[in-house]
């Protein structure tokens, strides 16, 4: 049985969707985490209406904060698309 590694959980008891088994670079494993936003919702339409991207930059920026304390051990890789198709708001 393999544990799973220690660090993952940030504060808030939340870890990341994906970690790789093989370091990728200096030793470090790959920690990915996944999310889908809708540029009309009401957090990102004012910066989606000025530029294409801002809803999934801003999302990014907001997971790359949330994960700075694990960064140490880990590279991290936030994966942020943007939709126009259905969506429930699970702001995390």
């Amino acid at each position: 049985m393999t544990k799973e590694p220690t660090g993952l959980f940030r504060t808030d008891g939340k870890r990341p969707d994906s970690l790789t088994l093989v370091p990728w670079h200096s030793g470090k494993s790959m920690l990915g985490r996944n999310s889908v936003k809708c540029p009309l919702d009401k957090s990102y339409v004012t910066g989606s209406a000025r530029e294409a991207g801002a809803a999934a930059e801003l999302a990014t920026s907001q997971k790359e904060l949330k994960y700075a304390s694990i960064g140490s051990k880990y590279l991290f890789a936030p994966i942020t698309v943007e939709t126009l198709g259905p969506y429930m708001n699970t702001s995390a």
